[in-house]
């Protein structure tokens, strides 16, 4: 992980240093973002505004780009490409390693990246063949592959992607109802030395896609929402070819109309590190025949196979398998659950997809154990836990001394938490805001509330306590640089946290 961390940092302090700002918009000078592909230089930032862009792909050729998109709600930010994309290759592409690195790409949505069957068939709304990706805050939909990434001459790239949508991605062949065809919402080629996908939602995908396929040398996949639903997809995870991989605290659901009815598929043991750790997920089977949780290829090389703190959950009347092909001679299981009926659970309300644990949930409160460390040193504790992918992670505190088994910590569930501060009544303005924020809460929000933002990299850039005796609360960030940034408020018990566009 420390690559990754050393990768953000790196990118911002390089855009933030000599960069030109560019505005797209139906309003504005350039009205589609292939228009400034030849103006904008490295280290440059291009907002764009909310509306659809139709048709529009562009083979970016600079470094250190920043991508933001400043549409909200209905009218989001929308790149949207029906037909075949003459480039052969996606939506955004960025293909010249050492040319084209460090991009970052932020509330954007991608729709309808589409290649013809004589181009490959392989569109994806981001082909990204260069060195180190982050993307926030994005949408995928209706694509051959939502992201798909990887260069045969890059050996050490870095990809973050975080607080996204994935929705209605993979091959689709017109007229066949089996929908044939393997592109993916998220295909990261073994070019990758380190993945984090975290806090994102996979759901419906069609054409027997996998939802997440990597062959990354370390992927770490924690605290996401897959959902397979209504989708024909494939694999919920697909390790392509081994490495170090860290799965905790997913909700993973294979849905009632699987084509490959399997959750994990573990294809070879080619990487440098070969250890894989399955820790405190939530997997439901919604398919209703035989279906498999791991299926692991390799008859030799895995080094470690931990598995720990896990429910695995059914309809009733299938007939599921833990393992099929090899089980590893290093295997390592420990306080999972695996029962046949998931209603008998205790679940909150799993027809929502609210697998939060109640006080019913006897199999699993107190009765996990911990997981220890990876080789490389990677604590195996649940930090967070998903409510949604367009809100922050909850924090994940362990009471009594031991954790729950799953996604979910009861005694989390019973707490205050965002929501009831929200039905306090804060609200923030005016977003946009030129520099000015002003905070209103309901009467009853009183004593010493913290105020803390963060830019769209994480980072804290102003903080303060205020003590909420009047409904009113005042924050002048005047010098801040114009962009996406993130309010937390927080009280003696609870927190939220809301998103601003500061605009000048």
């Amino acid at each position: 992980m420390k690559a990754i961390v050393a990768f953000a940092f790196y990118l911002l302090t390089t855009i933030c240093c000599f960069s030109t700002t560019w505005h797209v918009g139906p309003t504005r000078t350039y009205t589609l973002p292939s228009q400034v592909r030849l103006l904008v230089s490295d280290g440059d930032t291009i907002y764009i505004d909310g509306a659809i862009y139709s048709n529009d792909a562009t083979k970016w050729i600079n470094k250190n780009l920043q991508f933001i998109g400043l549409g909200t709600g209905a009218n989001r930010t929308i790149l949207r490409y029906s037909g075949d994309i003459p480039n052969a290759k996606g939506i955004f592409v960025f293909e010249t390693p050492g040319t084209c690195d460090n991009a970052y790409i932020e509330n954007i949505v991608f729709d309808g990246a589409q290649v013809s069957d004589a181009n490959g068939g392989n569109g994806a709304a981001i082909r990204y063949q260069a060195n180190n990706l982050h993307v926030t805050n994005c949408k995928f939909m209706n694509c051959q592959n939502g992201i798909l990434e990887g260069h045969n001459s890059v050996t050490g790239s870095n990809v973050i992607i975080e607080n996204s949508e994935f929705e209605n991605n993979g091959y689709q062949l017109s007229n066949d109802p089996n929908h044939s065809g393997y592109e993916h919402n998220i295909y990261i080629g073994a070019s990758t030395d380190t993945l984090l996908v975290q806090n994102c939602y996979f759901h419906d995908p069609r054409g027997q896609a996998n939802s997440l396929k990597t062959r990354a040398q370390r992927s770490y996949i924690l605290n996401n929402m897959i959902d397979e639903a209504a989708g024909y997809g494939s694999w919920e995870i697909n390790i392509a070819q081994g490495g170090l991989n860290v799965i905790i605290g997913n909700v993973i659901i294979q849905g009632p109309s699987s084509a490959n009815h399997g959750i994990v598929g573990y294809d070879a043991a080619t990487n440098l590190l070969e250890d894989f750790y399955f820790i405190n997920n939530t997997v439901i089977n919604k398919f209703q025949g035989s279906m498999k949780y791991f299926n692991i290829t390799p008859t030799s090389g895995i080094t470690t196979f931990k598995i720990y703190n896990n429910i695995f959950a059914s309809v009733p009347g299938t007939n599921n398998t833990m393992f099929t092909g090899n089980i590893p001679s290093v295997l390592d299981t420990l306080a999972n659950i695996n029962v046949s009926d998931y209603s008998t659970l205790g679940f909150r309300d799993p027809s929502i997809n609210d697998y939060w644990l109640t006080s019913t949930s006897n199999l699993a409160i107190d009765a996990g154990v911990s997981a220890g460390n990876t080789n490389t040193g990677y604590p195996l504790l649940p930090l967070n836990q998903f409510q949604s992918y367009n809100a922050a992670l909850l924090p994940r505190t362990i009471v009594n001394g031991t954790i729950d088994i799953g996604a979910y910590e009861f005694e989390n569930m019973t707490g205050t938490s965002s929501e009831n501060i929200t039905n306090n009544g804060i609200v923030i303005y005016p977003n946009p805001s030129n520099g000015t924020i002003f905070l209103e809460g309901a009467s009853s929000l009183t004593g010493i509330v913290k105020i803390e933002l963060y830019n769209s990299f994480g980072q804290l850039v102003f903080t303060n306590e205020i003590n909420f005796s009047k409904d009113r609360a005042m924050i002048h960030v005047p010098n801040f640089s114009e962009g996406i940034y993130f309010v937390k408020i927080t009280t003696c018990n609870s927190s939220i946290t809301n998103k601003i566009i500061v605009l000048h």
